[in-house]
């Protein structure tokens, strides 16, 4: 598996590098931008192709299993998506004014792509809890750049509210990380500190008292890079102010990363803390988040802040599957991640090619869609029932077996709350959605600006997402690495 690690860890990097450096023109950049992202997907799917999903792999540093490999296929397909589309989303913004065309900004807006997702890689790739949680660090660091990246007063706001939250989220995560590991010492020595393995595999000689306090710092900690309420705060701004591409790459990608994270430190916990606090927890943050995000979507007029608050909606349900904590809710959970990162990119692209096309991200100044720009309002429609949860894209089913699941496992009172608040979001986003596509256009567009990669691109993620959520059972390999997943998170 190393050598399929190395490519990971050194072709993004060294991309940056060369963008940065200003000796290439914007051609170049591009299909430098453009190559190494295909390259680092091409190994990814050779290690997926040559990985064995019962069989982990580890060495001193690095630790692969199917719960990792799955993360770094969701990542790696938005990664991709994201650097082939990069080249005409970049045009539009300087054409519409937005950005300025000189080299260094295209090669910086490169340079901070592949850091961003490079951090990622290494999230998901290290054995060791405490360089995963100086990873989440550098993430935060990096997409801060990021969501600066325009320079505007509105982003620089966002992008202050963005680190502040984030790293009061991260301390706690640390405090909960240093606490697992004064239970390590207590328990098992000096040995192997916070090595994920090695914990996994003596997790039951921790002190109770030790990890639920442990817990308790880090559901908080990291819930609030993920976006969990009521440490969300940053995220609507966030998701708001920074260019399309990158709301797309942290709602999908960085939301997916976080809940990764927070599962690996979950199975460590989970055999002393007991599964009645961690589901009670987890259960108690995802109604919280959902019961928040509700009334903002209903009221919303900004259109990416209307993304934003549905991706609290969608964490909100991944966390409740995982508070659900059964073998069934959690193959859901890993269904739900993978189908809410592909709509979810679709949806904040269509989003920056909306606010492109009609010079405002008021939607109550945007109508007559399904007219002007079919392209774009017939991929707006689909990613909008896609995300609802509405057959046939995954998101139906994924949504469906979490709901089941809590019922199921008896907890009646969260399902229901669920329910009628998901029925809530339902509402808003449709009346938002369907006034953006009839009614008679009051504010003339640009015209259609999506190109035939861009169509050929997000066509594929919404084509991916029904075909994953709908038929996983039925490809053999799928289905195996999700079934391998749930016994990593499980045992």
């Amino acid at each position: 598996m190393l050598e399929y690690i190395l490519p990971l860890l050194c072709l993004p990097p060294l991309c940056a590098v060369l963008a940065l450096a200003g000796r290439f023109a914007n051609q170049t950049l591009h299909w430098l931008h453009r190559l190494t992202a295909t390259a680092v997907g091409v190994t990814v799917l050779l290690l997926a192709a040559n990985f064995n999903p019962s069989q982990p792999y580890a060495d001193d540093y690095f630790y692969i299993d199917a719960l990792s490999c799955w993360v770094l296929l969701i990542i790696t397909t938005l990664y991709v998506a994201a650097s082939w589309m990069a080249r005409s989303y970049l045009t539009r913004e300087e054409r519409c004014g937005v950005l300025k065309g000189e080299q260094l900004q295209t090669g910086r807006y490169f340079a901070l792509m592949q850091l961003f997702c490079w951090t990622m890689f290494i999230v998901l790739l290290v054995k060791n809890l405490g360089l995963m949680w100086v990873a989440i660090e550098a993430t935060t660091l990096i997409s801060a750049l990021l969501i600066s990246f325009k320079f505007t007063r509105a982003a620089l706001e966002a992008t202050w509210k963005y680190i502040m939250v984030c790293t009061v989220g991260i301390c706690l995560a640390l405090l909960g990380t240093l606490v697992l590991y004064y239970a390590q010492l207590d328990a098992l020595g000096s040995e192997k500190a916070l090595s994920w393995l090695y914990l996994y595999q003596n997790a039951s000689a921790l002190d109770p008292a030790m990890t639920r306090l442990a817990l308790l710092f880090i559901v908080i900690g990291y819930g609030t890079k993920a976006g969990m309420a009521p440490m969300h705060t940053w995220l609507p701004d966030a998701y708001a102010e920074a260019p399309s591409l990158t709301s797309g790459m942290l709602s999908g990608a960085l939301c997916s990363c976080a809940i990764y994270v927070l599962l690996r430190n979950l199975v460590i916990l989970l055999p002393t803390a007991g599964s009645a606090m961690m589901s009670g927890m987890l259960l108690f943050f995802a109604v919280l988040t959902v019961a928040v995000a509700v009334p903002f979507v209903v009221v919303q007029r900004d259109i990416k802040r209307l993304l934003a608050y549905s991706s609290m909606e969608n964490i909100g349900i991944m966390v409740a599957g995982i508070g659900a904590f059964s073998a069934f809710s959690l193959k859901a959970v890993m269904l739900h991640m993978y189908s809410h990162a592909m709509i979810k990119f679709v949806l904040f692209y269509i989003a920056g090619t909306v606010i492109q096309e009609y010079q405002t991200r008021n939607m109550m100044r945007i109508h007559g869609m399904i007219k002007d720009v079919p392209y774009t309002a017939t991929f707006w429609l689909t990613g909008m029932l896609g995300i609802l949860g509405l057959p046939p894209m995954g998101l139906f089913f994924s949504k469906f077996y979490i709901m089941a699941a809590l019922f199921r496992e008896g907890h009646w009172l969260a399902g229901s709350l669920l329910i009628v608040l998901l029925a809530g979001v339902l509402i808003g986003i449709l009346y938002h959605g369907m006034r953006m596509l009839g009614d008679s256009a009051r504010r003339k567009p640009l015209g259609e600006l999506l190109g035939s990669m861009d169509i050929a691109v997000l066509a594929l993620l919404l084509l991916a997402t029904c075909a994953v959520g709908a038929g996983f059972e039925a490809i053999p390999w799928l289905d195996n690495v999700l079934n391998c997943a749930v016994r990593v998170i499980g045992g």
